[in-house]
């Protein structure tokens, strides 16, 4: 692939070929199957299954190369599938413009050519189009006869995918019926095709796929193998702003115009914030699009809301608006005519690159998967009856412009909506429908604009700040593990070839990885005489499948693989090599290794060393010492990189197979949600433009904080919010998994012009974690108590605070001994 997928894009592939592969056998007998890509609005599915068309052609661990396979694209408008052909061509490294065909109504052929990928929509197979009418005339195949020979000649490794993802929005009630009917043709079969064995769904919500699967009117029955992609691994990958946050009137005197007006100055500030950040990075500045949502017309006006009113708004807050930069994308495919301003028209597929565009008018929502990520403002002026109109629009502006989320960037990592002729109930809908409708909307947070309050550090605290700089923190997420080779391979790379921080990194890097690998090798070959056997003048192997799964050498079940040693079959295990490794080491490793007399060795070697766990373990006790050896040695010119720099130093520990901490970093500004009845407070780190700092907290945590600011020694503290990138985060096991936790309290104290940072945790005991939480906090203390003071865990009986210290070695140890929430209750009691 051209692009870097995700880590749960790459777990997602992953998951695709193990069920692929578990198929093979029930196709093979006559049992159609059918696999279930469920994957929410935004979260890339067109690329996951390009990713996974390129791994079949090529072959991987989970799969051996199927380099004549033949995939049918099949979707409901032709829009769609130029849409996917043209994203699939961008991203793919293997598959050029030749192997992308889209069917025309003249497409004649006995068979699909092997190694392509056919894009067909529904509304070329109705019963008087051309693909389907009776031979003659030219036409020597029906499109059903060249679907049912290439699956005659294929079977197993014919696909067909259902494109049901980017399912047209306004598409009407008899086009989607029409469209189903033939759908259930190539699922049940017809007089001329019988049911396509093997069929890939792609849909945001599985459901009406499902029930397709499940005709009662059928008899036919295909086993359903599912593949979900979860929200939150979406949502952590950066791929959606974080929330979208709303804004209606709160009073009645409100109109349109003073609204419209307000959201011009929060585009306005989007592009500053835009322009701030993008210098501070030394990258090319994002261009907000600010979308306007107006009325539907009639027979004499073009929008019932006022065009030339909307534009004296703008111009009123912006100054002169030139003609390339408003445009419309009305049905109409014609410029409008306001006054003597021509307001050009616009596809809406265009707007994303037209880089003078500030400004778009919409009615409807759109008709296709319109992506428009420089879309980060929305005003709409339709009333509280189209609010799921409304939602789907909104749905297509949560794509972050730069396909990751802006560290410590609250603002940026928002989009705004606002909705003048919505009451609170009105606005409750519109939440609803964007809470609910993950085939529209994506998985994003909805907050009410009117709730939010910025924060801005304290200047009186700016010594606070320093001291706080670069303490250990950890990011926990649901993300897809990798293994210490990549991850040393990816940071020697860093190191060396984009922030020339280290010119040898990559170079020792390969080194260490090509050494280890030789001497493990060597040593199988000297001990192990099966492997030996293997790898002199067998005509034959047998492999256990296994893979390389999160970092982690791991066996699959299944049935061992006996592959005669050719040498297009030893190329193949050898391009499996190079999947598991990454970075090209396994051409690297042939390359250092050629033998003149047997070029082949080096290859089929590395292959079997890489079979065994032993040599695994190995490869990655070496790449994470060096590893941590090549941080240690350059974290000060790390640091003084840029943030968006620096964030790529941290990916690699987050991806780690066991939690590894990073530098806590805290922003300039943060943006929190008190409720109404927050109460103010003395000595936050963070304040609002009037200096005050208002928050909710219960009555432990009330008594707790009260307790410690009316101490002298204590200068400040932090209310750590939970579940932001810039949060205080530590890690806790729990039933077999890292999970995060967010300590409520960071307390400075200052005692002889020393800064001295606590850690308090004022915890409910009803919890089930409870046990697990005190023995994480433990752990942390025990690995960075020395830059700490206290660490506390806390509880409060009335009016009595109890506090196990575990940076007191003496707690710490009793602390760590904990093996169930009743054990800890123990603790507590003799405190």
């Amino acid at each position: 692939m051209k692009l870097e997928l995700k880590e749960f894009q790459e777990d997602t592939v992953k998951k695709l070929l193990k069920s692929i592969r578990n198929t093979k056998h029930f196709i093979k007998e006559g049992n159609p199957q059918a696999i279930i890509l469920s994957s929410p609005t935004g979260s890339g599915k067109t690329v996951m299954v390009a990713a996974l068309i390129e791994t079949i052609f090529q072959g991987a661990d989970e799969i051996s190369a199927e380099p004549d396979a033949v995939f049918l694209w099949l979707s409901d408008q032709p829009e769609l599938n130029e849409q996917s052909r043209r994203k699939i061509a961008l991203c793919s490294s293997r598959l050029r413009d030749a192997d992308l065909i889209v069917i025309d109504s003249n497409f004649d052929q006995e068979t699909f050519d092997g190694g392509k990928v056919y894009f067909l929509n529904t509304q070329k197979l109705g019963k008087d189009k051309n693909l389907v009418k009776i031979k003659g005339d030219n036409r020597q195949s029906t499109i059903w006869e060249t679907i049912q020979k290439t699956q005659d000649v294929l079977q197993d490794k014919f696909y067909l995918i259902i494109d049901e993802a980017h399912r047209g929005m306004n598409q009407s009630s008899r086009d989607a019926n029409a469209a189903r009917t033939i759908v259930q043709q190539f699922v049940f079969g017809n007089n001329e095709l019988p049911a396509i064995q093997l069929i890939l769904g792609v849909s945001a919500t599985p459901r009406r796929f499902q029930d397709l699967l499940q005709d009662t009117r059928h008899y036919h029955s295909r086993v359903q193998h599912p593949v979900n992609v979860n929200p939150e691994d979406v949502i952590a990958s950066g791929l959606l702003k974080d929330k979208i946050v709303l804004y209606h009137p709160l009073e009645e005197s409100a109109t349109d115009w003073s609204l419209l007006a307000a959201a011009v100055r929060q585009w306005v500030k989007m592009g500053d914030k835009w322009n701030v950040y993008a210098q501070s990075q030394d990258i090319a500045a994002v261009k907000p699009i600010m979308v306007i949502q107006v009325e539907d017309g009639n027979e004499s006006t073009i929008s019932r809301t006022s065009i030339s009113e909307i534009i004296a708004v703008l111009e009123k807050e912006v100054g002169l608006i030139q003609d390339d930069e408003l445009a419309h994308s009305f049905q109409d495919d014609k410029p409008l005519l306001i006054g003597n301003r021509k307001i050009r028209k616009i596809e809406a597929s265009r707007i994303q690159d037209d880089e003078k565009i500030k400004f778009v008018l919409f009615k409807m929502s759109l008709t296709t998967g319109w992506d428009c990520p420089r879309a980060e403002v929305m005003m709409s002026f339709r009333k509280a009856i189209d609010h799921t109109l409304i939602a789907q629009l909104i749905g297509r502006m949560v794509r972050t412009p730069l396909a990751r989320r802006i560290e410590n960037q609250d603002f940026l990592n928002s989009v705004s909506l606002y909705l003048p002729h919505f009451d609170q109930d009105g606005l409750n809908k519109v939440i609803e429908n964007l809470k609910s409708d993950p085939e529209s909307v994506p998985p994003t947070d909805v907050v009410e604009g009117a709730e939010q309050v910025t924060l801005y550090r304290s200047a009186e605290h700016a010594a606070c700040f320093d001291a706080l700089q670069d303490l250990p923190s950890y990011r926990v997420e649901r993300i897809r593990k990798t293994s210490n080779t990549r991850r040393l391979m990816r940071l020697a790379r860093l190191l060396t070839a984009i922030h020339d921080l280290a010119p040898d990194a990559l170079q020792l890097a390969k080194q260490l990885i090509l050494d280890t690998l030789k001497t493990e090798i060597e040593r199988l070959e000297q001990n192990d005489a099966d492997f030996a056997e293997k790898l002199h003048g067998c005509h034959e192997i047998a492999i256990q499948p296994v893979t390389v799964d999160q970092g982690k050498w791991t066996s699959i079940v299944g049935e061992t693989e006996k592959i005669p040693l050719s040498e297009a079959n030893i190329e193949e295990l050898f391009q499996r090599t190079g999947q598991r490794l990454g970075e090209g080491l396994h051409i690297e490793y042939w390359k250092k290794y050629y033998d003149a007399n047997d070029s082949q060795r080096p290859k089929l070697e590395l292959f079997l060393g890489l079979q065994q766990q032993s040599v695994w373990e190995a490869l990655e006790k070496r790449s994470l010492q060096q590893f941590n050896d090549l941080l240690n040695q350059n974290h000060s010119k790390i640091g003084k990189l840029a943030s968006s720099e620096r964030e790529k130093y941290n990916k690699l520990k987050v991806v780690a197979k066991d939690p590894e901490p990073i530098d806590w970093e805290l922003p300039d500004e943060i943006i929190v949600n008190p409720p109404a009845n927050a109460i103010e407070w003395n000595k936050h780190l963070y304040l609002a433009e009037d200096g005050k700092y208002l928050s909710f907290l219960n009555s432990w945590e009330k008594l707790v904080i009260e307790t410690e600011i009316t101490k002298q020694e204590v200068v400040a503290w932090l209310r750590n919010e939970v579940r932001k990138q810039w949060s205080f985060c530590l890690p806790y096991e729990f039933k077999g998994s890292f999970l995060p936790m967010y300590p409520d309290f960071l307390v400075i104290r200052q005692q002889t012009g020393d800064f001295i940072i606590d850690i308090l945790e004022p915890h409910n005991p009803g919890y089930d974690d409870n046990a697990a939480k005190a023995v994480g906090l433990a752990k942390f203390a025990s690995k960075h108590g020395d830059q700490f003071g206290r660490i506390e865990l806390i509880r409060v009986e009335g009016t009595h605070i109890k506090r196990l210290d575990v940076n007191d070695n003496h707690h710490r140890q009793r602390v760590l001994n904990v093996n169930s929430n009743q054990h800890l209750d123990e603790l507590f009691k003799n405190v």
